[in-house]
């Protein structure tokens, strides 16, 4: 195994990509979930019956929410749903964000399109660097953007109760938008898209030669 093909530009490309996005995603997603009974309090839904219902439909709803995900992957592609997702899962946090007083009905809602809206990047966090690398090195690109994404993961939920206690709940909202849109920019400039690809297709041949998936399927395509 040379881990030295790692270092090769498309493949350090496809590593920023996939750390990248990974990590924008859970750092948001990780603290709602972990602390979603102090956020609803935040927006006066944490009393009683009606905000133990919210926090169960919510899980609910991140339980379900890779199902249109797993649906659309194939016939939709990676590309156009991780790009898409990602724009979609911004806008309820800024809704949330300048509008932290806005009617129940609102701020339900858009808790459960930030969660709906989710399930893309869910999914697509063990797809592509599943996809995107040379087998020989696969499990090691897969481990390097994982770890990273703990980073995100570890900031968030302990950053969370402190811009909560320092900042209120509409900046602290504002804050998981900006970052939830930044992975929208990674997602826009480098995400690759492999729908019907083989593995060697869509990271074997494209790491050995620099040659972009398309290319690598187009050359597939004339040895046949």
């Amino acid at each position: 195994m040379d881990l030295r093909i790692l270092l090769q530009p498309i493949c350090l490309r496809r590593i920023i990509f996939c750390a990248g996005f990974y990590v924008l995603q859970v750092g948001p997603l990780f603290a709602i979930y972990t602390f979603g009974p102090s956020i609803l309090a935040a927006f006066r839904l944490g009393q009683g019956n009606a905000s133990n219902l919210r926090i169960r439909g919510d899980d609910l709803v991140f339980l379900i929410d890779c199902l249109p995900a797993l649906t659309v992957i194939e016939t939709w592609g990676r590309r156009p749903l991780i790009i898409w997702c990602f724009a979609l899962m911004s806008m309820p946090l800024f809704v949330l964000g300048f509008a932290p007083s806005a009617p129940v009905g609102v701020i339900v809602a858009c808790f459960l399109a930030y969660a709906l809206f989710s399930g893309g990047p869910s999914i697509l966090e063990w797809a592509y660097p599943s996809e995107l690398f040379p087998t020989n090195v696969r499990a090691s690109a897969v481990g390097i953007t994982t770890a990273v994404s703990r980073i995100g993961a570890v900031s968030g939920t302990f950053g969370l109760p402190f811009a909560l206690t320092g900042w209120g709940i509409g900046p602290t909202k504002l804050v998981a938008a900006v970052i939830t849109f930044a992975g929208f920019l990674p997602s826009l400039f480098l995400a690759e898209e492999t729908r019907g690809m083989t593995l060697a297709q869509a990271g074997g041949q494209a790491a050995d030669d620099g040659a972009t998936p398309a290319d690598a399927v187009a050359a597939a395509t004339v040895a046949d």
